[in-house]
């Protein structure tokens, strides 16, 4: 019985420190971007590839070229990830890229669909480029 309780209390140890190790490696990673240390920082960012402001930064690195050649293919595909777990700002910069055609084929109706989504959870960049599109 004893030996169960053990168990069951390392197991429940394991499931709590999980987020908290993805959660360092985040913290870690952004440590990292904010001195330029963007190998370090990209290394921290996909060891926490499950935590959506992780999945956020690595759309940014590869979109920025921070650390990585300038991938608009790879940036979208890590967006896409952050904006399938409502990250406001992923759904607006993925809409940025369907804007413009960079990564992804150019579709201004998806555009629009990931501002709006962006812009219900009170990204302003997001209503900005709803109110700039929607203008005549």
């Amino acid at each position: 019985m004893q030996r169960l309780i053990c168990i069951m209390l390392w197991c429940a140890c394991l499931l709590l420190t999980g987020p908290t190790l993805s959660g360092a490696a985040y913290f870690d990673g952004m440590e990292a971007y904010r001195l330029g240390d963007y190998k370090t920082a990209l290394r921290e960012f996909k060891a926490s590839d499950d935590d959506v402001k992780s999945l956020y930064m690595l759309g940014v690195m590869f979109e920025k070229g921070h650390g990585v050649k300038i991938d608009f293919t790879e940036a979208a595909a890590w967006y896409h990830k952050a904006a399938d777990k409502d990250s406001a700002p992923a759904q607006y910069r993925l809409g940025r890229l369907y804007e413009r055609g960079q990564g992804v084929e150019q579709n201004l109706n998806e555009a629009i669909k990931l501002y709006k989504k962006s812009s219900r959870q009170g990204n302003q960049d997001a209503k900005l480029a709803l109110k700039r599109i929607e203008t005549p």
